[in-house]
């Protein structure tokens, strides 16, 4: 079972590869290194639906898939609050509105996955401000609204759990914290993604992790330790895989490193190289 890749547009933006400014550029690239898929930034009201499809029908005819689409929530990405644990309901219904034009955009597009994080404005650490049953309690009646309308949609929503310097410490850093919460939240529907970097700081073995999220897995970020191309970092990427594989995991990994060292076109291509090789090495096993 060959495994599929796809690669975070918003990465490659960070040192150069800006999908959104050189459409062609990038995802000539991207085809061009072998990948199978891309996905898309979800920005329903910054990116002018003429140029996202513009950009997916490109995408399109060059072979590649979109099995996702990326949202923005902490607010270094996002650029506004958009936090579905938050207290204040204008700022948790506001986030919810943007989650559910997410699932709209998704739709029309053969049901892509929409990532859902619980993600503050502005990471505290060590401890949060914010009372953490409060959090949990508004990020739970979140995803019930969320799950509810994709549910409508036909659309596949999954949860990322996120490091506690990045999100809430101490609320859904890691799968198994994930996998509770969609268990609260009581919607079967709702998935988990599972991205590598953070489990390799919350979780205590990356291929567990995977093996907690079970059938609920639905797509994987792809970095190293040191959120560089995989092979750069202590993670056993070729353990890994033979975990996917033993799960029988249908899914893409999706390649995410921040920033794209040592540029957006070298990291493609080391990329895909290195987790082609550990397969073949897994054929001969």
């Amino acid at each position: 079972m060959k495994m599929k890749y796809s690669v975070v547009l918003a990465t490659l933006a960070t040192t150069g590869g800006n999908v959104w400014e050189k459409p062609r550029e990038v995802l000539e690239a991207i085809a061009g290194a072998g990948f199978d898929g891309v996905d898309l930034d979800a920005e329903p009201d910054r990116i002018p639906a003429k140029k996202f499809e513009e950009v997916r029908s490109l995408a399109a005819s060059l072979g590649l898939k979109v099995p996702a689409l990326v949202a923005a929530w902490g607010g270094w990405h996002a650029g506004e609050d958009r936090d579905l644990g938050s207290s204040d309901e204008a700022v948790r219904r506001h986030s919810v509105g943007y989650a559910n034009k997410c699932i709209d955009l998704a739709a029309g597009m053969g049901g892509p996955v929409i990532e859902i994080c619980c993600c503050p404005f502005r990471p505290e650490y060590p401890m949060s401000s914010a009372p953490l049953d409060a959090v949990r309690r508004n990020f739970v009646k979140s995803l019930r609204e969320i799950g509810a309308h994709a549910a409508q949609r036909k659309v596949p929503v999954a949860l990322e759990a996120l490091n506690r310097f990045e999100g809430y410490a101490g609320f859904m850093n890691s799968v198994s914290d994930a996998v509770g919460v969609i268990a609260e939240a009581g919607n079967g529907s709702v998935g988990v993604l599972a991205d590598l970097f953070h489990i390799n700081i919350e979780d205590t073995s990356p291929s567990d992790a995977l093996r907690t999220a079970g059938p609920r897995l639905m797509h994987v970020h792809m970095a190293d330790s040191n959120r560089a191309a995989p092979g750069t970092g202590h993670i056993d990427f070729l353990q890994l895989l033979r975990t996917l594989r033993s799960m029988g995991y249908t899914g893409y990994l999706s390649l995410d490193c921040v920033p794209a060292k040592p540029d957006w076109k070298t990291l493609l291509q080391r990329s895909i190289t290195y987790m082609k090789q550990l397969e073949q090495i897994l054929d001969l096993q």
